[in-house]
């Protein structure tokens, strides 16, 4: 009884010291891991090793101002090589680790869909930064979060667009096979008829292929406007396009917003005919106070921004706010479950968008909104807003 005691007393002597330590050391010589899942190779890589870098400098810049708590951050990035199997692999890995109390990724859809399952299995916060499919939120997982706006607001809200403001009526539309492809393009088309528009040919190309002269031949010659839903294939489509004389507007989603992926493969397709019409998931870097500022830090470090960065930055940022919230509140390391009731309950302003960073009850960012872009010089520039 005498030992018991004694034990209970020096562990309420451990507490009591730990509380009156200062708040900013009270962690100090632990450390805690945040994963980065994402395509660090095959032809999604601009995306996966973009999200990297900016998670990385977020968790640089955090540990300069003392870490959480005194804790210093570790940054685990593994290549899920835009497969569904890896991503799962990659998502078991970081669920064995102990010190793991957060997650940024994934990148493809598919792969965050499966991914999210695994997760939702051991308990850890995941946030990702750029997969629009519905159902990466529509699972009812607590601990998934999603930074950018749905593909039930894109595709529509991009076939409004179209048909109310540029008088489009007849389409073509492809997609690349990809939950995130087929998706988008299955609701823009949804859309598109239900404002009286009329898809006159719908067509899957397979994610990776190069070739296109056939695909594009083929295409009926009474339409006005293209829809691609997909990532590289975009680019290689619309210089296909303009070869054999198919002047109509093209038009894409976020998938597309990358200036080395699209502007810079299709060259001067972009220009050419009708011209382009491009949604991204965030407003123009300079738009939003403290943007310009971090897009000056990532490009000194690791040169031009494409795409998805500042959503990958502030991703990163409000996952560690939550586990410094949970810390704070328990004057200790906190586990897995109350990082994400610190999560589901924060309210952070970041970079990527001018309303502070908040969660539906499905864990959709209220804040999210999308732009559609033509190409001028080189880079994107925004035309229209379409809200969340």
């Amino acid at each position: 009884m005498l030992k018991r005691i004694a034990a209970a007393g020096s562990v309420a002597a451990l507490a009591l010291m730990a509380a009156s330590l200062p708040v900013s050391a009270q962690l100090a010589g632990k450390q805690i891991h945040l994963g980065i899942g994402g395509p660090l190779t095959t032809p999604s890589a601009a995306f996966g090793v973009e999200m990297r870098q900016a998670v990385e400098l977020a968790v640089a810049e955090k540990n300069s101002a003392g870490g959480i708590l005194g804790a210093k951050i570790v940054a685990l990035a593994v290549d899920d090589q835009a497969s569904n199997d890896k991503g799962e692999a990659v998502a078991r890995g970081f669920c064995d680790d102990p010190d793991m109390l957060g997650v940024v990724g994934h990148v493809n859809s598919g792969v965050t869909i499966a991914a999210s399952k695994v997760y939702n299995g051991c308990g850890l916060a995941m946030i990702t930064a750029m997969s629009s499919n519905p159902a990466v939120t529509e699972s009812g997982f607590a601990d998934i979060f999603r930074l950018t706006s749905r593909d039930d607001r894109k595709g529509p809200g991009l076939a409004n667009y179209l048909i109310a403001v540029m008088k489009k009526r007849r389409a073509v539309v492809f997609d690349d096979g990809t939950p995130y492809g087929t998706g988008l393009a299955d609701l823009f088309s949804k859309a598109f008829a239900a404002k009286g528009g009329n898809i006159v040919a719908r067509q899957t190309v397979k994610a990776g292929e190069t070739q296109f002269d056939q695909a594009v031949r083929s295409l009926p010659a009474d339409f006005d406007v293209v829809f691609f839903a997909g990532i590289k294939e975009g680019a290689l489509i619309l210089k296909e396009m303009r070869t054999q004389g198919r002047n109509q507007l093209f038009t894409c989603g976020d998938g597309c917003w990358d200036v080395k992926g699209f502007i810079e493969a299709a060259g001067d397709a972009v220009a050419a005919g009708e011209g382009v019409r491009v949604l991204s998931a965030a407003p123009a870097l300079g738009k939003v106070p403290g943007s310009a500022a971090f897009a000056k830090r990532y490009t000194a470090k690791y040169g031009p921004i494409n795409n998805y960065a500042a959503n990958s930055y502030d991703s990163a940022r409000v996952i560690l706010a939550a586990i410094e919230a949970a810390a704070k509140r328990k004057h200790a390391m906190p586990d897995r479950s109350e990082v994400v009731a610190a999560l589901k309950a924060i309210k952070f302003q970041g970079i990527a968008y001018a309303s502070p960073i908040a969660w539906t009850p499905k864990g959709d960012n209220k804040a999210a909104v999308i732009f559609v872009n033509t190409v001028a010089g080189g880079a994107f520039k925004e035309i229209a807003e379409i809200g969340n």
